[in-house]
């Protein structure tokens, strides 16, 4: 009876053991698969993290660099403008009706001797400059007028009608006028003329007329023999 209570005793102490190698092993084992489980969970929340940060941290950069961006040209703009228009505004020193009035006193007439075709402002290398062109009963006058004090840069004149060639049959200026003007459906009222002149184009003489009308300008070409309108255009 002992020897038998003994190997129980013993047979019991190595299942004891042999459990509790088993559990140890099983414990271990588990353990260390949750090891890296959690090491990849962790990894993985921290690169999500970190991406973005970086995401919203280039966003909001971009943002800045476009904002800076646009507002810098706003302002270059708006500064060049004001610029330009600054230096416009100081260089001109004399009005419309000055230069006028200096180109009238220059050819020695007045504002009623003459009826003005053109009045135009230019700007010539950043310097304003005047044009102006009128005519008398039997003068075209041409001006250039500087905007910055007045002077007169240059000038020209020259008569309406140039009437070099005469023959038998060829018609007079009245009778050229008259006959461009039916052709056009207008009255000598409506008109001014600033140029009338005789010439030969391939052998046909013909007038060349010019004239302004309701604030157009016209040129045409009559036959000076027959009378015939050959060209009428609008400039």
């Amino acid at each position: 009876m002992s020897k038998s209570n003994c190997r129980k005793s013993e047979f019991s102490r190595k299942m004891f053991l042999w459990v509790m190698t088993t559990g140890l092993l099983l414990s271990a084992g588990c353990g260390n698969k949750n090891v890296p489980q959690e090491n990849q969970n962790t990894q993985a929340a921290e690169s999500q993290n970190k991406q973005g940060t970086e995401s919203q941290n280039n966003q909001e950069t971009e943002s800045q660099n476009n904002q800076g961006t646009e507002s810098q040209n706003n302002q270059g703009t708006e500064s060049q403008d004001k610029q330009g228009n600054g230096n416009q505004n100081a260089s001109l020193e004399i009005g419309e009706a000055e230069a006028k009035n200096t180109a009238l006193q220059h050819a020695g007439l007045t504002e009623g001797d003459v009826t003005f075709l053109k009045v135009k402002l230019e700007y010539e290398d950043g310097k304003p400059e005047y044009e102006i062109e009128f005519v008398t009963s039997d003068k075209r006058y041409e001006y250039e007028i500087r905007g910055l004090d007045g002077a007169v840069l240059e000038s020209s004149q020259e008569p309406i009608e140039q009437v070099n060639l005469s023959g038998e049959g060829i018609i007079t200026t009245d009778q050229a006028k008259a006959a461009l003007l039916d052709y056009a459906k207008m009255t000598p009222e409506q008109v001014t003329y600033t140029k009338i002149k005789l010439d030969k184009d391939d052998g046909v003489t013909q007038y060349e007329i010019e004239f302004y009308a309701e604030g157009r300008e016209y040129s045409g070409e009559v036959n000076a023999v027959t009378g015939e309108v050959l060209e009428l255009e609008m400039e």
